[in-house]
């Protein structure tokens, strides 16, 4: 006789028989009681996406609990000649266009006229790119490792250009690394397999070593014309982070332009260029950082 697996067997104790047995239903299972609703009060808040807090950046990769941006990098200080190369080619650029931005510029501030609160540049080693919390260690971990198998070097830069972020929302400023440019790629190349486990990009094929020092929105545009590089985040990075940004609709206060205008760069290598591949120019790599979220680790050269 077949038996249900919710009955059990118990004795019967009147029968003539001792080995007769009765069959007794189980009782119904608890059922599980659901915990009450968190009061809203308590519950975390979602960051706010405020375009007049960030220079009219906003966000084009949604917020996620539990995920960080991150970006790995070289800084470089900014001071001395190269600080006053940098200040003579924002007057101008800002001749050139309206609504240039100096990159690292307070973000409480739509038009910065000095870069004397910058104190560093980034030349960027990745895209930025997003981190879980079980994954930062381990891309740490491949940062300093990155580090420790690489010497210091002496690096310098060779021109002024303008890039095109990846979202074909701003144009930037920067100054491009000549010399030094097979040593930034191979600390990037040797990043590239951890990136790629995460399901995240490598950095670009050919890249442009570069450091950015001012920026401008461009006009939305249904597709890029021309081919794009994703720069380094700005300095502070928003208190909410993201891959990339657009355009707010707010312009009058954070004026648009189709493109920047083309004697922007050929002026600013005319007047400043041959100092610039000058003693200005060089600097020394004896670092590599990353930033995650609002935290910043690095690591010495040391190979």
């Amino acid at each position: 006789m077949k038996r249900n697996r919710r009955t059990i067997l118990v004795p019967y104790s009147g029968s003539s028989s001792e080995n007769e047995e009765e069959i007794l239903p189980l009782p119904p299972p608890v059922k599980k009681r659901r915990l009450p609703a968190l009061a809203s009060h308590l519950m975390p808040a979602t960051p706010l996406d405020d375009p007049s807090k960030h220079q009219g950046r906003t966000r084009a990769i949604p917020h996620v609990d539990g995920q960080w941006a991150a970006h790995v990098y070289v800084s470089l200080v900014l001071r001395g000649a190269l600080r006053g190369i940098v200040e003579r080619a924002v007057s101008i650029a800002k001749q050139e266009v309206a609504g240039v931005r100096l990159l690292g510029g307070a973000d409480s501030d739509p038009n910065p006229d000095s870069v004397a609160a910058v104190r560093e540049l980034h030349i960027s080693l990745t895209r930025p790119f997003f981190l879980r919390a079980h994954q930062k260690e381990e891309m740490k971990r491949a940062v300093r490792n990155a580090a420790k198998a690489h010497p210091p070097f002496t690096a310098s830069f060779a021109a002024f250009s303008d890039l095109t972020n990846d979202e074909h929302t701003r144009t930037f400023l920067c100054m491009e690394v000549g010399a030094g440019h097979g040593e930034l790629r191979a600390l990037s190349d040797t990043l590239t397999p951890t990136l790629l486990s995460f399901h995240q990009k490598e950095y670009y094929e050919q890249p442009r070593f570069h450091a950015s020092f001012a920026w401008v929105l461009l006009e939305r545009s249904p597709q890029p014309t021309t081919p794009s590089e994703t720069l380094e985040p700005p300095i502070p990075l928003p208190p909410s982070p993201s891959l990339g940004d657009r355009p707010s609709e707010d312009t009058s206060l954070f004026p648009t332009v189709p493109r920047l205008p083309e004697t922007t760069i050929p002026m600013l290598n005319a007047g400043l260029g041959s100092q610039l591949k000058g003693s200005a120019g060089v600097f020394e790599v004896g670092e590599v950082r990353i930033r995650i979220g609002k935290d910043v680790f690095s690591w010495e050269l040391s190979g």
